[in-house]
């Protein structure tokens, strides 16, 4: 089977500079072994008739229908794959999927059929909330970057507390996260909706023990605030 690459630029870019956000992430060290995924919307640059493309997957159930997802397409890394790898051959290790019409479940169209990831439902559930226009081409990142694992626990998980100190350390860099920071507990109810709604509010998510979530409108953007929330932790950590 061709690569749904084959002689579609646009879409070659996109995935490149995916995987170099990819490369970014795991060089810097924001991710712990098989720890981490990533998920781009790609539906601006899918060729025509990538709505009838056979699927080379069984459909997958969504928790609920979700209308804001609707003729969406999003490229995804496979679930357990680190970064390392799958920077070094991302067709093996990501898949195309397209939202079926219904809005109620997915199914893979290229390149390969992969385990896809277990925050692919918070993804989707946050993409589903979105209703500013200007967010509505995004790449969202889970990461663990150990500084900021350790920082909040300094303080509390006091999300404030920690942009707060933030603003006196790294001035320079807080716009990049727009001074946005929640913390969910993954002991809440619901908390994967909580994530989910969290990050359709423009916030980046911090969940103890499991990592950060954030998001930009293509996957350099994205993994700038990592570096930029991971570059506040080290300051804090050292007071």
């Amino acid at each position: 089977m061709a690569s749904i690459l084959y002689k579609n630029e646009l879409l070659a870019k996109m995935i490149s500079k995916f995987v170099d956000a990819a490369k970014s992430i795991n060089t810097a060290g924001f991710t712990i072994g098989r720890c981490g995924s990533m998920i781009l919307d790609v539906t601006s640059c899918m060729p025509e008739g990538a709505n009838t493309k056979s699927s080379i997957s069984p459909e997958y159930p969504l928790k609920k229908e979700m209308p804001g997802l609707k003729d969406r397409f999003f490229y995804v890394t496979s679930h357990h794959c680190s970064f390392e790898q799958f920077s070094r051959t991302p067709m093996d290790y990501g898949s195309i999927i397209r939202i079926t019409r219904s809005c109620n479940g997915y199914e893979a169209i290229a390149d390969n059929l992969v385990k896809f990831p277990k925050e692919l439902d918070t993804f989707f559930s946050a993409y589903n909330f979105i209703t500013d226009a200007r967010m509505n081409s995004l790449c969202f990142v889970h990461s663990y970057p150990t500084d900021l694992e350790f920082a909040m626990r300094k303080i509390n998980l006091d999300a404030n507390k920690f942009l707060d100190l933030a603003e006196d350390y790294i001035p320079d860099q807080v716009w990049t996260f727009k001074d946005k920071l929640k913390v969910v507990n993954s002991s809440e109810k619901d908390f994967e909706n909580r994530i989910a709604e969290a990050l359709s509010g423009k916030n980046n998510v911090f969940v103890p023990k499991h990592g950060l979530y954030t998001f930009g409108i293509d996957p350099l953007a994205a993994a700038d605030k990592i570096a930029a929330i991971n570059l506040a932790a080290k300051f804090i950590n050292r007071l």
